[in-house]
């Protein structure tokens, strides 16, 4: 687990995108953030002749479920924390919260989809924090948007039909997008651009190729001023 602390900006109705981008990230520190997302599932109360084995793999659910609402309840602003307190399960809570700021996250969108298209490769020093950017807006975008299908809530299904989640193909266009048009890139751009390329690939995937490539750049940089460097000491013994 990251020994870093995540700075939780405390809820007060008006800062939700900032809010629970911070809070997920805070959740996924603490290994608790499957609880809320559905990913851990809920577990029955053991019976009495239970095993110890049995006994034991609940009681470490209740206390991530427990340090999952807890820190949801605690990362809001007191008076709104009693409305919440009522909710006893940490991912309905979670959802309660999303459900009733949707209609609010709609405007938020179009400043993200922005913020998207202005991350540039020059302007973040390097790949990672140029793709961790792009990342976290993506996260940011989603989180604003509609559920999965799978939700049949009717507000959600609602805002699901105006919002959809950025699709994996769209991301990845948002992490080509900002590369700069240059002879050191040109051609893995063009690579990228080929649908035979990118068909298949993940995000993820094409992180890991961005990264390759940096590499090989400064690879290559290094090699030519190395050379350049020699060429002019020998010039110079001449």
């Amino acid at each position: 687990m990251s020994s870093t602390t995540i700075t939780i900006t405390k809820f007060n109705r008006t800062n939700y995108v900032q809010w629970a981008t911070e809070m997920a990230l805070h959740l996924e520190q603490k290994e608790v953030y499957g609880i809320i997302k559905g990913h851990d599932d809920k577990l029955g109360e053991p019976a009495a002749n239970a095993t110890a084995t049995e006994k034991a793999v609940f009681n470490d659910w209740m206390n991530s479920h427990c340090d999952a609402r807890s820190s949801i309840l605690l990362g809001m602003e007191q008076r709104i924390q009693a409305e919440y307190m009522v909710v006893d399960d940490a991912k309905t809570l979670w959802e309660n919260l999303a459900s009733a700021n949707q209609s609010k996250l709609k405007l938020n969108i179009f400043g993200i989809r922005e913020d998207l298209w202005s991350i540039k490769l020059q302007g973040c020093g390097d790949i990672d924090n140029y793709t961790s950017r792009i990342d976290r807006k993506v996260k940011d975008y989603n989180l604003c948007a509609g559920p999965s299908t799978t939700d049949t809530d009717a507000t959600y299904i609602d805002s699901a039909k105006t919002i959809a989640k950025i699709s994996e193909r769209e991301h990845i266009f948002y992490l080509r997008c900002g590369i700069p048009r240059n002879d050191e890139w040109k051609v893995f751009l063009e690579l990228m651009i080929d649908k035979n390329a990118t068909m298949t690939a993940t995000p993820d995937e094409i992180v890991t190729k961005l990264i390759a490539k940096e590499a090989a750049i400064k690879r290559e940089n290094w090699a030519r001023s190395r050379s350049c460097a020699l060429c002019k000491e020998g010039w110079q013994k001449w």
